[in-house]
């Protein structure tokens, strides 16, 4: 039997972080769920809450490395980025911080809480928000779509989190309209891509999935079940 339980209060100890929306939560390990940015109140965030979900306890790690152009230890605060989870690291790309569309990249070690900002190369993705990414095993990070403030985008991209090189992926077969706002979410060898906004017209409701980011690059729809989660109609 599936079935949701409330957390209160007395389910966990340490602080909550501030209600928000937008921000990115990653599971680290077997216990930590890191969250980061977001947006309240017209107020991008920075912060970092991590929940371990052994201890059952709410904490704000002490964050050292790299600042941001103002100032702060870490990304710019900003919401509507992605973030994805290697082993022990967090990865941080994009997102939008007021009316502008970011394309810097971030890495926090989360064995000693240490932002790094990473210097890419390759084919370098447009700044953007509202993209989707997923990990491709333990070395690579695949990302679809998103908005750059003027057009909504369908490329796609693998970042080799080691070289640090990113590709955009030449795709054949029918392609997905451009969106933002999607899902995405690898499942064995495929990357399954649902739903978000594009072109003005309806919000969307299709299902696609790539393949080939182990083998040969090809598009089809289909795949196995996924569970959703929120999101806006």
């Amino acid at each position: 039997m599936h079935y949701w339980v409330r957390a209160t209060s007395s389910d966990f100890a340490g602080t909550p972080p501030q209600p928000r929306s937008g921000h990115s939560a990653v599971n680290i390990g077997k216990s930590k769920v890191v969250v980061f940015g977001g947006l309240v109140d017209k107020k991008f965030l920075s912060d970092i809450a991590v929940y371990d979900t052994e201890a059952k306890l709410w904490f704000t790690p002490e964050c050292t490395g790299s600042g941001s152009d103002d100032g702060l230890v870490g990304p710019s605060p900003r919401a509507f980025h992605v973030a994805v989870a290697i082993d022990c690291h967090m990865f941080i790309f994009g997102g939008r911080s007021g009316g502008r569309r970011l394309g810097d990249f971030w890495v926090l070690d989360t064995d000693i809480w240490q932002w790094s900002e990473l210097t890419s190369f390759g084919d370098l993705p447009s700044p953007r928000d509202f993209a989707a990414a997923a990990a491709v095993g333990n070395r690579k990070i695949v990302m679809f779509g998103g908005w750059d403030g003027k057009k909504w985008l369908s490329d796609v991209y693998v970042l080799d989190t080691i070289s640090l090189e990113w590709m955009e992926l030449s795709v054949s077969g029918t392609l997905p309209h451009p969106r933002c706002g999607h899902s995405a979410t690898m499942v064995e060898k495929r990357l399954l891509v649902y739903g978000g906004r594009g072109g003005g017209g309806p919000i969307m409701g299709d299902l696609w999935a790539l393949k080939g980011l182990i083998e040969e690059v090809c598009i089809c729809c289909g795949g196995k079940k996924m569970k959703l989660l929120g999101g806006l109609n």
